[in-house]
């Protein structure tokens, strides 16, 4: 074996080591917003890539576009590696996800904010993509929350779903675990 060979193995070896502890850590300290607990957030790893893609292209866009003999392709590169960083610290600052005892709000990536009551849930659904739980929820008005499962804490929501799954009604409020009119029983003992 050449050691550019050895040498590219242990550098492809060390950035999945990183990424993997990258992940593990995500998943075990979700990012949660300072003003409202509640909300989960990206993680912070997103605004770094876009804050680096914007540096980056901000760069490449000076030196490509103040040289008169630069080639077509390198500036369209350079404004494409900007506006994706754009993309990536505008995704990190409007996505949230905030899910309650009694329906679930959040932020799409565009800004637009939404609050479900488990109750107005048409249709959802978990299905496995590239080995992880993508679990999709859709609204009687149409908004839809897609997200992974093992990435982001959504317990409440998926109690709801499970207690859709065996009675087939979604939680009411007297529905709390361990009290409520539904879980005291009938004076007559039925």
């Amino acid at each position: 074996m050449s050691t550019e060979l050895i040498l590219k193995i242990v550098i492809g070896a060390i950035v999945a080591g990183l990424l993997a502890v990258g992940t593990w850590w995500a998943r075990k300290h979700p990012n949660r917003s300072k003003e409202y607990p509640e909300q989960v957030r990206l993680p912070k790893v997103v605004p770094f890539i876009g804050w680096l893609f914007l540096g980056l292209g901000l760069l490449m866009s000076l030196v490509s576009f103040s040289y008169a003999p630069s080639p077509l392709g390198s500036r369209i590169t350079a404004v494409a590696i900007f506006l994706a960083g754009l993309a990536f610290v505008m995704m990190y600052r409007n996505w949230y996800v905030a899910p309650r005892a009694h329906e679930v709000a959040f932020r799409t990536v565009l800004g637009k904010e939404h609050v479900v009551p488990y109750g107005e849930i048409a249709h959802y659904r978990v299905q496995v993509m590239k080995g992880q739980p993508i679990l999709t929820v859709k609204s009687v008005h149409g908004a839809k929350l897609s997200l992974n499962i093992r990435t982001f804490d959504v317990t409440p929501l998926m109690t709801a779903i499970d207690f859709h799954k065996v009675t087939g009604r979604w939680p009411a409020r007297a529905d709390e675990v361990g009290g409520g009119p539904a879980a005291e029983k009938h004076p007559s003992g039925n």
